[in-house]
């Protein structure tokens, strides 16, 4: 048995994959799960992190902000 890794953009092109692996009668699985960087992951956890330490701002806050910025 061999293994091909397909990386799609976008559910169009996973459903035609599909299709076109069950008309062939090709087993296959799909795994959604992303693959993260190391910087990724630390950035990720750095921003749980902040959240648990109360460091965040709401949304209506930056809105404010950004509204305020852009005139």
């Amino acid at each position: 048995m061999s293994t091909i890794t397909i990386h799609t953009d976008n559910e169009n092109q996973i459903n035609l994959l599909k299709a076109l692996l069950k008309e062939l009668k090709i087993n296959f699985e799909i795994n959604r799960e992303e693959n993260l960087m190391e910087w990724q992951k630390k950035r990720i956890m750095k921003g749980i992190s902040d959240i648990a330490k109360g460091k965040f701002s709401s949304s209506e806050s930056v809105r404010d902000k950004a509204r305020k910025c852009l005139g």
